[in-house]
């Protein structure tokens, strides 16, 4: 273990140089203590130039390995120690302090540059932020649900936002909404978290390179493109670097940094879901692993818990007022937890997908397991050119397991997986990663550059400033390849893929009306997730549009004149039925980044004999179709309304992530003939939250007229359960289901997800 020894100048052997008459000293000796490997020496020399220097020497064995700068003659002594004094000084005191800043201004340079610009989506989740803020805003701070100071608001059918939105509540108010300001609002919030990295480089592992940490963060592949945006996971990730930062200043003798280790916490588990799991497992990481320390300061762990207590108490309330809604966001994730299976089976596969966390070719190889639009091709999770010094941070951080600022660096990798396991491993849920692996790989390249410095007698300033400009370089490269090759990066803009155009789209849109004000626009949907979000997002209420797809122009007779403008997806337009149309006519394109058309602005005009194809085509919807499946280990022939949407099967599959939808019929039919009677109390339909009906016939064994049961359903928020329960057991071979979604039109869609029965 190193130690630091600060002794005199004057040496035992020439007790005369106590004297106020000092005499030339050309060699000297000092004694070192047992076990000191480091040697602070001041020199004083009392001439008129009236010369001190500092002198830093490494020992190994005893020896020294810069004899030299103990070694000199009084003659030369002057010189030597002015040019000692100025490297030291501008060393120790001035260039690694200009890195650290300068550090960050290219971390900030290369967030907030052409932002709008890249990713080259703009994503409902980012638009949603801010649309929150604005409506919360409007509504005098109470949340769609009534609640004031909402503890989470509701995205869709879920309760997963908080902290983000609140914090785009000013930019909005100040700076109204664009994507300037939702996305620079995000980025320069995770200016924390890279001035955090580089902190705990310098004040907890007392590094001379602490800027280390913040350019390899910020040329971090999965960082760089998620601190771009306005997600959550950067927001969470940015809070649990400030955590990380104040906890292990909290280990090292600054115990009030506790209490801000605890607020930073709390401010990761509200920010993002799989985040309560990660805090979760590091506290109780950091707990047992620093039990003794805890021990000794429990005054300020106790107050701290307090404090915890304290801020909890939002969470309770929203589990309070919203029990269900954690199982139900598993739900929406189709996690396994949910799934009919074992307990064994469950943390069998949990300790799967926690392993795959950890995997290191996940972390630093390009792959296809994550969704497109959260990768960059080319590039891995952590740049791999950095994976050999990330190696080297980890060993070191085992070697020096027994020190308790390493034992949290790799609690903080061995939590990090800990909330997508729960679901399923993605770059978003396990973003937190970067920051312990950012340290990690900082103390890799800060032991590296000492060894050359020591052992090969390389200069530490020629040193910082290679490395600099080679991570700056970086840095800058990376911006430049993203910006000048992210558009091209995947073919797939559409919604399986990077759901491209919100802000190219919106913006043809509003130039488009401002120009034919009379023109009745059709804007189809289907090209991104909560479109009607990113709309509210470029446009205030009322839309100036409609949000719709065409589909209901060709499955029943609408409106249309010369100033119906529908916008179109190439599958959309591909679909039109030209049998149905006299004339359908392409006013302009708007193209993909590769050049290909992306959205077509198209009018339309019917055929004479419209009214009669689409007679004829809703007497073919009504006819049922048949499919034989296996039900429970029975044959079961399945009857069923024309679908536009999943398989029969699906309703019958046991997994709430997959459903069925009708073709343009309201109700939907579903019949179900058993090759044997079966013993039947009741019968449950997974459906829609919207109003529904169901109108149910059962028919019995030996009985041919059915039992007929009619049941409504009020609206929910969520898809539920409608579960229709019999007087008695009856013994069923024939069941005949009508569902209607009573506040839609008979050309509407009726969903499906599951039917079980008992």
């Amino acid at each position: 273990m190193e130690s630091e020894t600060t002794l005199p100048a004057t040496s035992p052997a020439k007790p005369e140089a106590q004297s106020a008459e000092r005499q030339p000293v050309e060699h000297d000796v000092i004694r070192l203590p047992s076990g000191a490997s480091r040697l602070h020496l001041r020199v004083e020399v009392p001439a008129e130039s009236g010369l001190q220097v500092d002198i830093d020497a490494f020992l190994e064995d005893g020896s020294l390995l810069d004899s030299r700068s103990l070694t000199f003659s009084s003659a030369a002594a002057p010189a030597a120690l002015e040019l000692a004094r100025s490297e030291r000084r501008a060393w120790a005191e001035t260039l690694p302090l200009w890195l650290m800043w300068l550090s960050l201004g290219i971390y900030a340079f290369v967030r907030l540059v052409a932002l709008p610009s890249f990713p080259i989506y703009f994503f409902t989740d980012e638009a949603v932020q801010t649309v929150l803020a604005a409506d919360f805003l409007r509504d005098r701070f109470v949340s769609y649900t009534g609640e004031f100071l909402p503890t989470f608001f509701e995205n869709g059918s879920q309760y997963n936002l908080s902290t983000s939105v609140y914090l785009q509540i000013l930019p909005y108010f100040l700076l109204g909404k664009s994507i300037w300001v939702t996305r620079g609002a995000a980025a320069l919030v995770t200016l924390l978290a890279a001035f955090g990295v580089g902190l705990i480089l310098k004040k907890v592992f007392k590094s001379p390179y602490p800027w280390l940490a913040v350019l390899l963060l910020s040329i971090t592949p999965a960082w760089f493109l998620h601190s771009r945006t306005a997600f959550e996971t950067g927001l969470a990730t940015t809070f649990y670097a400030v955590f990380l930062y104040a906890y292990l200043m909290y280990l090292e003798g600054n115990t009030r940094f506790l209490y801000a280790a605890v607020i930073s916490g709390a401010l990761a588990f509200y920010t993002y879901t799989p985040m309560r799991m990660i805090m979760l497992v590091s506290a109780l990481l950091l707990f047992v692993s620093d039990f003794r320390y805890h021990w000794q300061h429990r005054g300020v762990v106790l107050r701290g818990l307090g404090l915890a207590v304290l801020l909890a108490l939002p969470f309770a309330r929203f589990y309070i007022n919203h029990p269900d809604a954690s199982a139900w966001h598993l739900r929406l994730l189709n996690s396994y937890w949910l799934a009919n299976a074992p307990l064994l089976e469950k943390l069998s596969t949990y300790l799967q997908k926690y392993a795959s966390g950890l995997d290191p070719f996940y972390w630093y190889f390009p792959h296809q397991q994550d969704l497109a639009r959260h990768t960059m091709p080319g590039y891995g999770h952590l740049l791999r050119l950095t994976m050999p010094l990330g190696l080297l941070g980890l060993a070191l951080a085992i070697y020096h397991f027994r020190r308790p600022a390493y034992r949290a660096l790799l609690a903080a990798v061995l939590a990090a997986p800990s909330g997508a396991a729960l679901v399923d491993l993605g770059i978003t849920r396990a973003l937190v990663m970067v920051i312990p692996m950012a340290v990690l790989t900082a103390l890799g390249a800060s032991a590296l550059l000492e060894w050359l410095h020591r052992r090969k007698r390389i200069s530490r300033t020629l040193m910082a400033t290679t490395v600099f400009i080679i991570l700056a370089g970086g840095n800058l490269y990376m911006l430049g390849d993203a910006l000048a090759n992210g558009p091209h990066w995947h073919q797939d803009y559409g919604l399986a893929g990077m759901q491209w155009g919100a802000q190219q789209l919106f913006g043809e849109v509003k130039t488009y009306l401002r120009e034919n004000p009379e023109t009745k626009m059709i804007v189809s949907p289907s090209w991104a997730n909560g479109t009607d979000v990113i709309a509210r997002f470029f446009f205030d209420d009322p839309l100036p549009f409609e949000m719709g797809n065409a589909n209901r122009f060709y499955t029943s007779l609408q409106p249309l004149d010369e100033n119906t403008l529908f916008v179109l997806t190439p599958e959309e337009y591909e679909t039109i039925p030209p049998e149905k149309f006299a004339e359908i006519k392409v006013e302009k394109t708007l193209p993909y980044p590769d050049g290909r058309p992306g959205f077509y602005f198209v009018r339309l005009r019917y055929a004479d004999n419209i009214e009669e194809i689409l007679a004829a085509e809703k007497i073919a919807r009504t006819q049922l179709q048949i499919e034989r499946l296996i039900i429970d280990g029975e044959l079961v022939a399945v009857g069923y309304t024309q679908l536009d949407m999943g398989e029969i099967a699906h309703v019958f599959d046991g997994d709430p992530g997959t459903l069925i939808r009708t073709f343009a019929i309201n109700p939907m039919q579903i019949t179900l003939d058993f090759a044997q009677p079966r013993a039947m109390s009741s019968i449950c339909f997974h459906i829609g939250g919207t109003p529904a009906a169901i109108h149910l016939k059962v028919w019995q064994a030996g009985n041919d007229s059915p039992v007929v049961i009619t049941q409504q359903f009020a609206e929910t928020p969520h898809p539920r359960d409608a579960v229709i329960n019999f007087d008695s057991t009856m013994q069923v071979n024939r069941i005949s289901a009508e569902i209607y979604n009573s506040a839609d039109p008979p050309d509407g869609h009726v969903h499906l997800w599951e039917i079980t029965y008992q």
